[in-house]
């Protein structure tokens, strides 16, 4: 949706010639219908009439301009009667206070938001009345279905205002109250295990050092992290496990020194160490799926601030509560994480509510003691770690094959850098012999893929053929 203001001033630009034809002046609001009809752009004079913008003509409104198919999109008033109606009663919407027609008052409007495609008037934005912000003074009034404006007042059903209503309590409220006493749990038990895992240094260092690797693969493909350090400055120096330096800070990364740190079991050190970071990769590929399984917890709740895509496009206006709809929209545009904060929520917030549902649902009672809530606490982080590892299982096999069919395609047509052998010790490819289709193909077949791949020739070959060549010509060679 649209708030109006934020469309006066902006000028109308013609699609078919890139011209500034208007600037928009006002909006052309029926109130009978409760639609944006569309935006006058010329209020006319004595001897000439108005000329609008009908919401039907407009392709597009941004953030700087609106966009219309041509010059001709701008009409006359008098050429559309229910356009020409409205501009004759020269209807005000700013000013005129909102109230529900059993006299409850919901303030006084100041401008209204639309739906960009339809006009269909999604809300008012009010100030003051039985629902304003205490911060701003400001609430969303949600626009009903029928709506009486008449000259100082527009009456409105009682049942918009139990719309407006936040909708937090009962087992929702538990879950707040619930969430609160775990996070103080979570602290204590945080303590004692940093206290731990300081006694434990020592002897995890080893294993810790292969969990590190483990995930880091878990997450970022061995495949994609090698293919990330090629050609990147080392941003730090690495040790091997005899204590020597196998790269220096400052040195740029070439296949040998990938393979180096393959061999050491450091591929993932090295890949951090030239700025890759699987944090990133884990907030980029679960963020808006962990958010778009939470964000229905934004249901019922006020938005304290507006969100909207970086086209100007409005999710939510400030004061509105989250309905179905909402949602829906937040989903369709990727801002589900941006719902969650402006009511006040992060996703880890909504996760610890889903977990409470669950448990609430099984018949579970939450006790008062530290004992019961850390047990808590472990099982929701176990149920968090599966979930972690099996999303990250399930990205690594989608992506297995993606990434081989990247690698043979590089592949292709580029020499080999030692022999490849079938099972047999039959040759298939020769030192310097291009790989071709057929023998990706005989590699797939002889389990020995992977190691064609990683024997391709990347630079201008600069050893004698004939000294490295097999005493015969592999079977596959062109």
């Amino acid at each position: 949706m649209r708030k109006g203001r934020d469309t006066i001033g902006k000028p109308v630009i013609a699609y078919d010639t890139g011209e500034k034809i208007e600037t928009v002046t006002d909006l052309i609001f029926d109130q009978a219908n409760n639609l944006l009809l569309g935006f006058l752009v010329d209020e006319g004079g004595l001897f000439t009439a108005a000329r609008v913008l009908p919401i039907n003509q407009v392709q597009a409104i941004g953030a700087d301009a609106i966009i219309i198919p041509s010059k001709d999109s701008i009409v006359v008033a008098n050429s559309i009667p229910e356009i020409e109606t409205v501009l004759e009663h020269n209807n005000i919407l700013k000013g005129t206070k909102i109230m529900t027609v059993d006299g409850r008052d919901l303030g006084t409007m100041i401008d209204l938001y639309f739906d960009d495609q339809t006009g269909k008037i999604e809300g008012y934005e009010v100030s003051g009345g039985i629902f304003a912000d205490a911060y701003s003074g400001r609430s969303f009034v949600p626009a009903p279905e029928t709506i009486r404006i008449g000259e100082d007042v527009a009456f409105i059903p009682s049942e918009t205002a139990d719309l407006m209503e936040e909708q937090v309590g009962g087992i929702k409220a538990a879950m707040q109250a619930t969430g609160e006493k775990i996070q103080e749990a979570a602290q204590v038990t945080s303590e004692k295990a940093k206290e731990v895992a300081q006694a434990t240094s020592v002897k995890m260092q080893e294993v810790g050092r292969n969990a590190t690797a483990k995930l880091t693969n878990a997450i970022v493909d061995p495949e994609e992290q090698r293919a990330f350090v090629l050609d990147k400055a080392v941003q730090k120096s690495l040790k091997a496990p005899d204590g020597s330096y196998f790269v220096v800070e400052g040195e740029t990364v070439t296949p040998e020194i990938a393979e180096t740190a393959e061999s050491f079991n450091m591929l993932d050190d090295l890949y951090r160490a030239t700025g890759g970071s699987i944090t990133e990769k884990l907030s980029d590929r679960m963020g808006s799926a962990v958010a778009g399984v939470t964000v229905e917890q934004a249901q019922g709740k006020r938005v304290q601030m507006i969100v909207q895509t970086g086209e100007g496009y409005i999710i939510a206006a400030p004061g509105q509560i989250v309905t179905p709809m909402v949602i829906e929209r937040a989903k369709a545009h990727g801002q589900e994480q941006a719902l969650l904060k402006a009511v006040g929520l992060s996703t880890s917030d909504s996760v610890k509510s889903q977990t409470g549902a669950l448990a609430s649902t099984a018949g579970d009672r939450i006790k008062s003691t530290a004992s019961s809530a850390g047990d808590q606490i472990k099982e929701g982080a176990k149920s968090l770690w599966s979930q972690v590892q099996d999303t990250a299982s399930d990205l690594q096999q989608r992506s297995a094959h993606e990434i081989e069919e990247r690698r043979i395609k590089g592949a292709l047509g580029r020499p080999v850098t030692r022999v490849i052998l079938d099972r047999l010790d039959g040759v298939i490819l020769n030192v310097g012999e291009l790989i071709t289709h057929q023998s990706v193909e005989m590699a797939r077949q002889e389990e020995v893929l992977d190691m064609l791949l990683s024997s391709v020739y990347t630079e201008t070959p600069r050893i004698s053929l004939e000294e490295m060549r097999a005493p015969e010509d592999g079977k596959a060679a062109l």
